[in-house]
């Protein structure tokens, strides 16, 4: 007799990946970009692999030329009906912000990134205590070279109030600092509204706040599919703490107070163009970013945008560029 529900849930191993090539020129510049991932993953039962393997290649007038190879994703996990287990290298997401993350205090994406498709990884211990309400308790422990000071603890609950509020109440002990979150949406008017807040106790003994609201609407205007949003930024982290969190690629901005705005068309089923502003309301600089999106076969995208600073450019590290990639997924 064969047993069915044992031979479905053993799978043989699935293989994939990408290969993107990127150019970007400025004014006096142009520099390339390879990237290539190679994914491999198993399931069998409840237990899970995950392998990710990354070449990256540069070459330009900017940078230096080199290839550099990591193991991106390398991490077991057991996915039981109420626990989830992932051990190993991987990568973790918080928050609800579009633009800026307050409440992702693991390598978060920076403001301007334009391919936010795979997250750098992180060698950590996940965990996730299922609820029968719907509810879930996370857990990160992510270690790092001086475990008492540069580790990482954090607990996220997330769970709904009246069935129309989601929250998130998050505590962790982040280097050598304490952090508390909270995240709240609900719809409003057919709209999704959105809050992010931390609180942080400095290692100088103060309370830092940084906190995000945004708002996103969809509509159809002319038959065309739109989308568009607007996100308030305040950090007030500053001095020292907000150097070390600039260096660990953790904050990307100097400023205390952002305003963004962004707009999705969908010209055609196959091509999309997405605009966003980025505004320091101090000293009134930014940037503003446009780009198109083209499916041009059903496994190659063609992507080109602009980026375009204005006032206090040195912020963004760019001043006027331009963009072409193409990605090819296998």
């Amino acid at each position: 007799m064969i047993n069915i529900t044992n031979v479905i849930a053993e799978e043989d191993w699935s293989f994939g990946g990408h290969s993107k090539y990127h150019v970007i020129a400025t004014d006096n510049t142009v520099d390339h970009f390879l990237d290539l991932r190679f994914k491999a993953e198993k399931r069998w039962q409840a237990w899970q692999t995950n392998i990710h393997y990354e070449v990256l290649g540069f070459k330009g007038d900017q940078i230096d030329s080199d290839v550099v190879q990591r193991l991106d994703r390398l991490f077991v996990a057991y996915n039981g009906e109420q626990v989830v287990l992932r051990f190993g290298r991987q990568a973790i997401s918080w928050g609800n912000g579009l633009v800026f993350q307050p409440l992702d205090i693991f390598s978060p994406f920076s403001p301007t990134e334009i391919d936010k498709e795979y997250k750098t990884g992180d060698d950590m211990l996940y965990g996730q205590w299922l609820f029968e309400n719907g509810d879930d308790l996370q857990l990160i422990l992510l270690p790092r070279n001086k475990i008492e000071s540069e580790s990482s603890f954090a607990l996220k609950y997330r769970g709904t109030y009246q069935d129309e509020w989601n929250f998130d109440l998050i505590a962790a002990r982040h280097f050598d600092e304490n952090v508390f979150g909270l995240g709240l949406s609900k719809n409003i008017l057919e709209a999704m509204w959105r809050l992010d807040m931390s609180l942080t106790q400095l290692k100088d003994g103060d309370t830092a706040i940084s906190l995000m609201t945004n708002i996103d609407y969809s509509w159809v205007w002319f038959e065309k599919n739109f989308h568009g949003f607007i996100e308030y930024y305040h950090n007030d982290i500053e001095g020292l703490a907000l150097q070390k969190r600039l260096e660990r690629g953790e904050i990307y901005t100097q400023g205390s107070d952002y305003l963004s705005q962004g707009i999705q068309i969908e010209l055609h089923p196959l091509f999309n163009i997405h605009a966003t502003w980025i505004n320091n309301v101090e000293n009134n600089s930014g940037i503003f970013q446009i780009r198109g999106i083209y499916d041009w076969a059903e496994n190659l995208q063609l992507v080109a945008w602009l980026d375009d600073a204005y006032g206090d450019t040195a912020e963004f590290a760019i001043d006027r560029q331009a963009y072409m990639r193409v990605i090819y997924y296998f």
